[in-house]
């Protein structure tokens, strides 16, 4: 899940806190399906993912022309080698974004996506950075990481996370790093209203109710449809590398 080398990678060992999470939130449809929802139509033809974990995501991208992941932790790289041994257009590398050994400039991505993993990075502006080289000019990045640092407890560090973002400051680091943003948007207020009770105050170690959440999904995104919402538990930006 994560994409830096430095990144505390035990947490998503198969007792670790991460892992746990990661297993529950996989078999999440109806969240995992309005996730992509959120920036896939701003992906192309030819993707980079970065930190593909056990490739929940990468199941909606089988339709492009290429898809490459990136995913450091080497069980779950082999996971998914496993798994999508036959789609010729899904490329695995056990490597992280900041890799000099790879040449990502070669393939031609014209977009590149990430769910969840920035945060978990040190260097974030540094990893943004890697990414606005990997696209071709004009390319688009697509970007879902936890919002609020007003959230951040003791889960947060468990599962290996160095931050969480608001929305001005996801836009200054992305304009940093090169890119132009399109847009930037809080997402799922419930969840944050969760996130905010379970582990903020109450202090658990897991998440709950992941069941019942997911089921709640299909409204929670017909109601954001309709109304942007001033907060939630995650924020989503769209940001592209001028053409020119």
């Amino acid at each position: 899940m994560a994409v830096d080398s430095t990144v505390n990678q035990e947490a998503y060992q198969s007792e670790g806190a991460g892992n746990r999470t990661l297993d529950q939130m996989t078999n999440a449809r109806n969240y995992n399906r309005w996730l992509f929802e959120r920036v896939g139509a701003a992906l192309g033809r030819r993707v980079l993912e970065i930190g593909s974990g056990t490739g929940t995501m990468t199941e909606y991208l089988l339709d492009r022309e290429l898809v490459v992941g990136l995913e450091v932790i080497p069980e779950y790289a082999e996971e998914m080698q496993r798994r999508f041994a036959g789609n010729r257009n899904v490329r695995i590398e056990c490597l992280d974004i900041t890799s000099t050994s790879f040449d990502f400039a070669a393939l031609g991505f014209d977009s590149a996506v990430s769910f969840n993993v920035f945060e978990h990075i040190p260097d974030d502006v540094g990893a943004m950075r890697q990414v606005y080289h990997a696209l071709c000019p004009g390319g688009r990045l697509a970007l879902l990481v936890p919002a609020h640092q007003a959230l951040y407890g003791p889960f947060d560090e468990l599962i290996g996370h160095q931050r969480r973002y608001g929305k001005r400051e996801l836009s200054e680091k992305l304009r940093s790093a090169g890119f132009h943003v399109d847009r930037v948007s809080y997402s799922n207020p419930l969840g944050a209203v969760g996130w905010l009770v379970n582990v903020r105050l109450l202090r658990q170690h897991q998440l709950k109710a992941v069941r019942a959440y997911d089921s709640l999904v299909p409204l929670l995104a017909g109601a954001e449809r309709l109304v942007r919402p001033p907060f939630g538990l995650s924020v989503v930006a769209i940001a592209h590398k001028p053409a020119a």
